[in-house]
């Protein structure tokens, strides 16, 4: 009885031990990985092709390229590379995540906020939703 016990005892370790194994969601740095196109609103052509490929490092941020090009204005692709800095809670909506693409020389490309269905939202430079009502989603691959 007493090995049963032992026996009993040890299995509960072993369950407790493999529960800890158990699959986790992935955090926001896994997710984002993976590649993004949209055409994104333009001042002086008739829109942005965009095709982003964001690769994770860790739990901060990762590297991306970005690939535009301007319609109407030229058929050149215009790669930018960086990284991404995941903030969290950030600008005054106060949001959970956004993704800060920097360039080389540290400035922000855009802020994107994952939305619940994997596509990017772009936000303006105060980290708010565009209220343009044109499409402003880079969609997952």
């Amino acid at each position: 009885m007493k090995r049963l016990g032992q026996w009993l005892a040890g299995g509960s370790l072993a369950l407790v031990l493999l529960a800890g194994c158990s699959s986790t969601p992935p955090s926001s740095y896994e997710k984002v990985a993976g590649e993004y196109k949209g055409v994104l609103p333009c001042a002086d052509c008739s829109g942005i092709n965009i095709d982003l490929e964001m690769v994770n490092m860790d739990d901060t941020g990762g590297a991306y390229v970005l690939r535009s090009v301007y319609q109407g204005r030229s058929d050149e692709v215009m790669v930018t590379r960086g990284n991404f800095l995941i903030r969290e809670d950030a600008g005054p909506q106060q949001l959970p995540i956004v993704y800060d693409l920097k360039g080389a020389g540290g400035n922000t490309i855009y802020y994107l906020r994952p939305m619940d269905n994997g596509n990017l939202e772009v936000l303006d430079t105060g980290m708010q939703s565009i209220q343009s009502g044109v499409d402003v989603t880079l969609k997952r691959q």
